[in-house]
């Protein structure tokens, strides 16, 4: 998922609200239900700041609405309301996947809850939550169990409708609903990978590149992959090349050089280098 990709929706003449998330550079995934009935939808995206973190949110962009699914599929792909611009141009095309039906699967959203709203602005939530795919296998809907941060009621979850679901790096989902009668903490998603049965939805998607995985993903897939929003490999790579870069170590984590008796803990090491032998007997 890229924070650069979530997409705040909202109808200044009917004050509907949501989330969406682009696909491709002018291509927006959302629930239908945030979209149906509105004629005046706009798209924001968050802009980086001085440091490429999140900051402002952008300017708004008109939309109109490219296909929407029928009754039983809460799916909708927004385009640009002028034809000659994209809503974030050099987007790479998502990928969008089916979840393997064996075993719980870690998933994650971003959106746009009321719960974060502030007199100031709107705001974001991410989530994560765990998907059984044996749950509801008859229906169109995955059944997302909160174990992050969560709303206060059902109320205080509106604006999270469209976020786009994910397993690791792949979009498996569109939320759409909080469940009425499950445990709060629960989301219902619509499968993305549905899209691809409708003929006009799979022509949108593959005129932008969007394409469906040919490999489902399954529980291993998504933990042999960073945690979003963790530092994950970041930190790992910048902790190697500190330590390398002050002392040399070889790949057990002893120093091979500049150490008095040429093997010795890299902390050591280091310590040695900047304030001399340590402990002292070193120095005997």
């Amino acid at each position: 998922m890229e924070w650069q990709r979530i997409v705040e929706l909202h109808d200044r003449e009917s004050g509907r609200f949501g989330t969406g998330y682009l696909l491709a550079p002018g291509l927006v995934l959302t629930a239908r239900h945030v979209v149906d009935g509105t004629l005046s939808m706009h798209a924001r995206l968050l802009e980086p700041d001085a440091d490429g973190l999140p900051g402002r949110i952008g300017r708004r962009q008109p939309t109109k609405v490219a296909w929407s699914g029928g009754a039983d599929l809460d799916i909708a792909l927004l385009v640009p309301g002028d034809s000659s611009v994209a809503f974030l141009p050099g987007a790479s095309p998502g990928i969008v996947a089916r979840l393997a039906e064996r075993g719980a699967v870690r998933v994650d959203a971003l959106g746009f809850p009321r719960a974060m709203d502030t007199p100031a602005h709107a705001d974001t939530l991410h989530v994560e939550a765990v998907v059984s795919p044996w749950t509801g296998v008859r229906g169109a809907s995955l059944l997302l169990d909160v174990k992050t941060a969560r709303p206060d009621g059902a109320d205080e979850w509106k604006g999270m409708s469209g976020s786009a679901v994910f397993a690791g790096d792949r979009i498996v989902g569109v939320v759409e609903a909080v469940p009425a009668r499950l445990a709060e903490g629960t989301l219902r998603a619509t499968r993305a990978g549905l899209l691809f049965n409708d003929d006009d939805a799979r022509a949108i998607l593959a005129a932008s590149s969007v394409r469906r995985s040919e490999q489902v993903v399954d529980a291993a897939y998504v933990d042999a992959l960073p945690r979003s929003g963790s530092w994950g490999g970041v930190r790992e790579e910048y902790t190697r090349a500190v330590v390398t870069n002050l002392c040399r170590i070889d790949h057990v984590g002893f120093a091979v050089g500049g150490a008095a008796d040429g093997r010795m803990p890299a902390l050591a090491a280091f310590t040695a280098q900047r304030f001399g032998p340590w402990p002292p007997y070193l120095t005997r």
